[in-house]
């Protein structure tokens, strides 16, 4: 029966839930305590200040959710189950500490002592340990840990978990607080009861449950050498059932083998590290094969990228062999989505004749170079509004996957990889301007029937071109002018390379980078827009749209695709010619400032 502290009321509705719950021999969650009071506090109306403190006192007390990594907000092992920002920036949480106090905490010890069910009697004490120095600012009884410690082997032992993951937590958490205290007699029973609990649970089909052994106790010097040998056995029976093609579970091997790699490498046993790495990657492959492809791909290219680590050469590519065969029916798994967007022709003709119709060449291309250069700032923007309109894609991470079924980019969420997701954006953005910039050009030749000569003329303006190859640019302008775009790339690409690499030595910048024996190499696109004094002097806009298109795995790559033979030849098209060309405009957008006139 639940008494009242004589400082704190406990209402009689709520202390017919504690008893019904006290008495009650069917498994339980702590949180359902709580639950329940909540649910007999509704049709009670308003309280008085006293029902209301007896109340939050005991419905905070199972409402409190446990922080199984870390510390909680209030540097306990309690935390709160909800938290929120509010619009005025203060922290919300619910239950929260500041509402309860020394009484709250002298009634959590008073119920430690007097509760019957182990599973209340263990948050009790648990509680009375754990916060009390925060609530109440006083030292806590170790009586109460052991209490807890106590009842927490008491309620496993007794079944009166609902489900066995909440099983483990309590003999997890007896086991953290019997060595917090130094408790060795109590932390031998603990992992003596760990081993029996194990036992239980090895009967039933539960592969997760299989791990808690290891993770609490490997490595701790409480463990004696045999019950350490005794988790590597069992973790070894179970890799040999789960990697078995009768009874196949990769995702379980690997998180065994994992740990088994974790035992070995500790032994500085290779062999055996590598022979169960080896082991989980059999279970993938074996499930692999019969897969569809983007399953198949998801699934061996970790795989793959954990037999680099380990060094298994071979293996790493016996399954790159694999996936590419996989990979190869991997569009039959694919599927368009797009998305309309009405585009009136009228409008289109008004942007083009405000960008081209001033009767001026050199205007119109500077028009048109400023115009279809991405502006990073709107596109940070964008991203920010997708939090709010699209909360679920701002945080689903993206794979970029070609066409043979390999993910080349691997993008986060726009917390965790704010980088990715802005280049990622850009490059959507130019793919969507894309056809506005074909089409403007287009119009432009139209208009003014540009030569090369004038191109170049209006290019060279700019001090980035300087020092170019002017000849080589010109071939790679005709070719451009004729339609053949698969020259006009291949000669452009170098060149603006070149501008950049000339435009760093400018700055002061070695242009070479050593490697090897002192032998050195002309730095590249990565290397220049990796220099933090490269993005310092161009502008922002500029340099992240030269990466996205030229040197970026999460943009178009065209730079270094090309350079390892990876675009087709369909690519090479006009669209490709006009955004390499475009690119070529945008370089020239820096300009020497004009001198002013004398006098002036």
């Amino acid at each position: 029966m639940a008494e009242p502290n004589p400082k704190l009321v406990i209402p009689v509705w709520a202390q017919d839930v504690l008893s019904k719950f006290e008495n009650q021999a069917e498994p339980y969650q702590e949180v359902e305590v709580a639950e329940a009071l909540g649910a007999a506090r509704k049709p009670q109306g308003d309280l008085s200040a006293e029902d209301w403190k007896g109340f939050l006192t005991e419905w905070s007390a199972f409402m409190f959710d446990g922080k199984h990594n870390g510390e909680s907000v209030w540097g306990t092992h309690f935390c709160p189950m909800m938290s929120a920002k509010m619009n005025d920036g203060s922290n919300f949480y619910s239950p929260d500490i500041k509402k309860l106090d020394a009484d709250s905490v002298t009634h959590w010890e008073t119920r430690a002592k007097n509760c019957t069910h182990p599973v209340m009697r263990a948050r009790y004490a648990d509680l009375a340990w754990d916060v009390k120095r925060v609530i109440a600012n006083e030292k806590p009884n170790v009586e109460f840990v052991r209490i807890a410690i106590d009842s927490y082997l008491e309620a496993a032992e007794k079944k009166h978990y609902s489900m066995e993951m909440f099983g483990i937590q309590w003999v997890r958490r007896a086991l953290t607080l019997s060595l917090s205290i130094k408790d060795a007699e109590r932390t031998k029973r603990v992992i003596e009861f760990m081993f029996q609990f194990y036992d239980r649970l090895e009967q039933l089909p539960l592969p997760g449950t299989w791990l808690f052994l290891f993770d609490s106790l490997y490595g701790t010097k409480d463990l004696t050498p045999e019950q350490e040998a005794r988790i590597i056995a069992n973790l070894e029976a179970k890799l040999a059932k789960v990697s078995d093609t009768k009874t196949l579970d990769p995702f379980t091997a690997e998180s065994i083998a994992e740990r088994l790699a974790q035992h070995y490498r500790r032994k500085d046993d290779k062999a055996n590290v590598e022979r169960v790495i080896r082991a989980y990657g059999k279970a993938f492959e074996e499930m692999a094969r019969g897969a569809n492809p983007m399953l198949a791909m998801a699934w061996l290219q970790p795989v793959i990228e954990r037999y680099e680590q380990e060094g298994l050469k071979q293996e790493a590519e016996n399954l790159q062999i694999l996936a590419g065969e996989k990979g190869k029916n991997i569009s039959s798994d694919l599927k368009t989505v797009s998305v309309e967007s009405d585009v009136k022709p009228e409008d289109v003709e008004k942007l083009v004749e405000q960008l081209i119709g001033s009767g001026n060449l050199r205007t119109s291309l500077g028009h048109i170079a400023h115009y279809f250069l991405p502006k990073v700032d709107d596109t940070r923007k964008l991203l920010e509004r997708l939090r709010t309109d699209a909360p679920f894609l701002s945080i689903v991470p993206l794979h970029i996957i070609e066409k043979d079924g390999f993910t080349t980019a691997k993008i986060g969420s726009i917390d965790d990889d704010s980088e990715g997701r802005l280049h990622h954006q850009l490059r959507q953005t130019i793919g969507f301007y894309l056809p506005f910039l074909e089409y403007t050009l287009g119009k432009l030749r139209e208009r003014y029937a540009p030569t090369v000569d004038d191109i170049l003329g209006f290019l060279c303006e700019s001090p980035l071109f300087a020092d170019t190859d002017v000849a080589l640019l010109r071939e790679g302008l005709e070719a451009y002018q004729q339609d053949d775009f698969v020259k006009a790339v291949h000669v452009v690409v170098p060149q603006v390379e070149l501008i950049l690499r000339n435009f760093a030595g400018r700055l002061g910048i070695p242009i070479r980078k050593t490697g090897r024996q002192g032998v050195t190499d002309a730095k590249n696109m990565n290397d220049l827009f990796a220099d933090p004094r490269i993005k310092e002097t161009l502008t922002e806009n500029l340099w992240r749209y030269l990466a996205v298109v030229y040197a970026d795995r999460r943009g178009l790559n065209i730079r270094n695709d090309m350079a390892h033979g990876l675009i087709p030849r369909a690519a090479f098209g006009r669209r490709m010619g006009d955004l390499v060309f475009h690119t070529l405009l945008a370089l020239s957008l820096m300009r020497a400032p004009e001198k002013k006139a004398e006098g002036a």
